[in-house]
């Protein structure tokens, strides 16, 4: 058993700032383009898909000898290939919190696809686990994902979007940084870009590293679905450098952040928009770590917090995407 930190403010700081509750899925595998979603098993998912004329698919990707899961979201009686975003979810998450994001992308006329980064939650339908998961494993699942779509016909590969939340929107800079090229553009929901500074400042209060095995029955475990991160998680991360690591990428980013957010200030994502050639940063007013329930989780309903700012949050998203 791998050694988790002692529960103390920091280290329920550290585990919202990388995500909330966790979600899954009960759809069957496939990799086929997204067709009519009358014959789908799941009534309920075809409901919902047919009302807003979206359907929808599950998607596998490869990385080594690890499947990532995902789902893939286009318009209905779709023809010929799609400009394609790709959503990637906030720690201890799965594509499930994206998935709304998705439906209403894929409603605007573009494919849309969200996954389960590998061990980024208990309940990650991918493959790996949770105590081999760190930031730069994540950066490896995304790129395999955006491999994976790159053959699909039904993908306009050259333009490829990245739209991530929280930890996931670290992961997208990241990759982004390095494939410079390779994307149309990158939308940023209040991305992580402090997250070694909040490891080293918890990590400035004693050992981390030598504080005992909480396990299953201590740490976070009963705390609102959240999980521990590992000692490989702490340590590949804790003295990295972010800032020397974005900045590159010089195709137009969206950073969309809430002026309230207590876990990562919205000072980082105005310092983040100083080191891009064409970003923007949009302020949603009052809003904490998380535009919409399923990102807020329940550790944000603990501390008194709401979410319910998609109405203010998807037109940005629309008009980025259009270039208007």
């Amino acid at each position: 058993m791998k050694k988790r930190f002692k529960r103390i403010t920091w280290s329920v700081l550290m585990a919202v700032v990388l995500g909330f509750s966790a979600c899954s899925s009960d759809d069957e595998p496939s990799d086929t383009p997204p067709a009519d979603t009358e014959n789908n098993e799941d009534a309920e998912s075809t409901e919902m898909d047919t009302a807003l004329s979206v359907d929808s698919v599950e998607l596998w990707s490869q990385r080594g000898d690890q499947k990532i899961y995902g789902v893939m979201y286009q318009p209905k009686e779709t023809t010929g290939p799609l400009p394609t975003v790709v959503l990637a979810h906030s720690s201890s998450l799965t594509h499930a919190a994206m998935s709304g994001y998705a439906l209403a992308i894929a409603q605007m006329g573009y494919a849309a696809y969200c996954f389960d980064f590998c061990g980024g939650s208990s309940q990650s339908r991918s493959d790996g686990s949770t105590d081999e998961m760190t930031i730069f494993t994540e950066v490896e699942d995304l790129r395999a994902v955006v491999d994976t779509l790159r053959t699909k016909p039904y993908v306009e590969a050259s333009k490829l979007y990245l739209l991530g939340s929280s930890q996931g929107g670290l992961v997208s800079a990241l990759l982004a940084d390095e494939r410079t090229d390779d994307f149309a553009g990158m939308i940023l929901f209040y991305p992580a870009f402090n997250i070694p500074e909040l490891i080293n400042q918890l990590g400035s209060l004693g050992d981390w590293g030598s504080w005992g095995d909480w396990g299953d029955s201590g740490g976070f475990s009963g705390m609102g679905g959240m999980m521990s991160m590992s000692e490989a998680y702490l340590n590949s991360i804790k003295d990295f450098d972010v800032w020397s690591h974005i900045g590159k990428f010089s195709k137009p980013v969206c950073i969309i952040h809430g002026t309230k957010d207590i876990i990562v200030p919205i000072f980082n994502s105005e310092k983040a928009v100083g080191l891009y050639p064409n970003a923007t940063l949009h302020a949603i007013e009052g809003a904490n770590h998380g535009f919409n329930a399923a990102n807020l989780g329940s550790i944000g309903s603990l501390m008194g917090a709401s979410a319910d700012y998609d109405s203010q949050v998807l037109p940005i998203v629309k008009q980025f995407l259009s270039g208007k």
